[in-house]
């Protein structure tokens, strides 16, 4: 249940971050960065005439006359420009509208913008006033900023109270886009760009002008026409002339781009069940490295999507998600973790600490209890094996070396020693320190023969050991190594049939050493667990007490070695064991 809840909660807050627009300053960053980046080309037909400081020195402070507006068409025309934007309202009459009105006139394509003013006078929703020049394309120049004062996007299309009105560039070109995001160029001045002033004075070369779409607007920073783009610092603002070029490059290229914040919230959707399923199945570095790597992913992939495809997926909600419910997880982990720990340490240590406090403090003095109960434990084990194998073990030899006449009291004495001695060996093979020598393997797997010896006597056995002789010598335990052998030819005798033959062989395979015993008996049944402790896999000799091949496991697998059971009915059983040489 919290699993599902804590889901939907991540769900919920990815969902209701992109619904509210609540991590949009975010996504800003991350969207102006990638524009500052990945700038796109420019279109080699725009071309900016700035109205800059120089222009207004050497023509006329602003605002000029219309019959510099008409030398400067004319000479636009003069030197075979195309279309033309000219970013400057004509609102009012004035004098020189005629020369104006000619130089802007049919055949050449001149685009000057109105003015949507909202609210309208007299409770009007809107208020539109076209330019007094007549034969010119209109439309509307209008860039909104984000909240956080930064122009990112424009609106192709404005409600007016004359329907919809286009913006400037999409009138005078004819393009369209489905998106509303600006993609920029550069910063300010990354368009070719002359001053107003050498076109009017006839400097510009006809080559530079030729074919070209030219925009004109003003550059000079008294006329206040600037804005706070992605490009740059809120102190390098950019000309409302070169906005408008920006707007007009992304019509004549790939198009505008358009956000699409659904796409956004699948991608969160996706990225939260990625990380829950991290939750699920890593441990806690493998969903930390998780976690970094979806923080990382997530913006890269808002970089693909942006630059490749043209679509802006705001990945601020699930970062911001993420950031939130990786710790928030941790914490619940954490806490379940802490409950357990104090749990098993009130178990361990007989109590539940002391009430209130701090809980560290509890559970150190937990931690502090189980340590000496473990410590009474373990003086209790060491006197159990003190009391196994001295006291329980010298009255059981003492009726063995009396030779008593009734063999069944013997028989018992016997198995009474084996049940010793394997308890005995099974808890000193868990949990003794290994103490490791150089061991030569022939002479080991001899010296576990030579123990068996009697043994085999008792049932008419033999065993035969063979072994290479190059073989390096082997860091060991050299006794539980040697116990373990012991216990499977103890185990070949028992299970190996009447007289039986148990081969016992050593030799090197790849970069392990390999020990089998083997016998020609009726097969043990492999449905057991033969490794583990008291299970046995019965046969006509019943002395066996199901703890010496749990030793042998034991042993083998403090060696960093494993422990197998081959068996075939009819056929024999054969037990390998494999060490690692290194």
């Amino acid at each position: 249940g919290e699993w599902a809840l804590l889901f939907a909660l991540a769900v919920g807050c990815a969902i209701g971050l992109l619904a509210s627009r609540l991590a949009n300053p975010l996504d800003g960053v991350i969207h102006d960065a990638i524009a500052r980046t990945t700038p796109v080309p420019v279109d080699p037909r725009l071309l900016i005439v700035t109205i800059d400081e120089d222009s207004l020195r050497s023509v006329g402070t602003w605002p000029w006359t219309r019959d510099v507006h008409a030398r400067l068409l004319d000479r636009l025309a003069e030197g075979g420009a195309g279309p033309v934007v000219y970013d400057v309202l004509f609102l009012d009459p004035g004098p020189g509208d005629a020369d104006l009105a000619r130089a802007a006139a049919p055949p050449r394509r001149v685009a000057l913008p109105l003015l949507i003013e909202s609210p309208g006078p007299d409770g009007a929703a809107y208020r539109v006033t076209r330019p007094v020049i007549p034969g010119t394309v209109t439309g509307h120049v209008v860039v909104r900023a984000d909240p956080d004062g930064v122009f990112r996007r424009v609106t192709l299309s404005e409600a007016s109270g004359e329907g919809r009105v286009p913006h400037l560039v999409t009138a005078l070109l004819g393009k369209r886009s489905d998106g509303n995001l600006i993609p920029f160029a550069g910063p300010a001045g990354s368009f070719p760009a002359v001053p107003a002033s050498m076109v009017v004075a006839g400097e510009v070369p006809p080559e530079l002008l030729r074919g070209r779409i030219v925009l004109v607007g003003a550059t000079a920073a008294g006329l206040g026409d600037r804005f706070a783009t992605p490009m740059g610092s809120a102190r390098d603002l950019m000309p409302g002339i070169e906005v408008q070029a920006n707007i007009a490059n992304a019509l004549l290229g790939a198009g505008l781009r358009r956000e699409d914040r659904m796409l956004a919230g699948v991608i969160a959707i996706g990225a939260i069940a990625l990380l829950w399923l991290g939750f699920m199945r890593l441990g806690p570095r493998g969903n930390l490295l998780l976690a970094i790597g979806l923080l990382v992913a997530l913006p890269f992939l808002g970089f693909l999507l942006l630059t490749r495809a043209g679509v802006w997926a705001p990945p601020a909600a699930a970062l911001l998600t993420l950031a939130v419910m990786f710790p928030l997880w941790g914490w619940r982990r954490l806490a379940a973790a802490s409950r357990f720990l104090d749990a098993e340490l009130a178990r361990l240590g007989g109590g539940e600490g002391e009430p209130g406090g701090d809980r560290i403090a509890r559970q150190i003095a937990l931690v502090d209890a189980a340590g000496e109960r473990i410590e009474r434990l373990r003086a209790q084990r060491d006197e159990t094996l003190a009391f196994l194998s001295h006291d329980l073990r010298q009255p059981a030899a003492a009726i063995v070396g009396l030779n008593p006449a009734d063999e069944r009291v013997a028989g018992h004495a016997r198995r009474l020693l084996r049940l010793a001695d394997q308890f005995v060996h099974g808890l000193r093979a868990e949990d003794a320190p290994l103490v490791t020598e150089p061991v030569e393997l022939a002479a080991l797997l001899d010296e576990a023969a030579d123990q068996c010896w009697e043994a085999a006597q008792r049932v008419s056995g033999r065993v035969g050991v063979s072994c290479s002789f190059d073989l390096p010598d082997l860091t060991l335990d050299r006794a539980l190594i040697c116990r373990a052998v012991v216990n499977l030819i103890d185990n070949a005798l028992k299970y190996g049939g009447d007289a039986p033959v148990v081969q016992v062989r050593g030799w090197r395979s790849a970069s392990e050493l390999v020990v089998t015993v083997a016998d020609a008996g009726p097969g043990l049944d492999q449905s057991a667990n033969l490794f583990r402790p008291y299970d046995r896999a019965g046969g006509t000799r019943p002395e066996g007490v199901g703890l010496g091949l749990a030793l042998v496991n034991t042993a083998v697998r403090r060696h960093e070695g494993q422990v197998a059971l081959v068996t075939r009915p009819g056929i024999g059983s054969l037990f390998e064991i494999r060490l690692p040489l290194s």
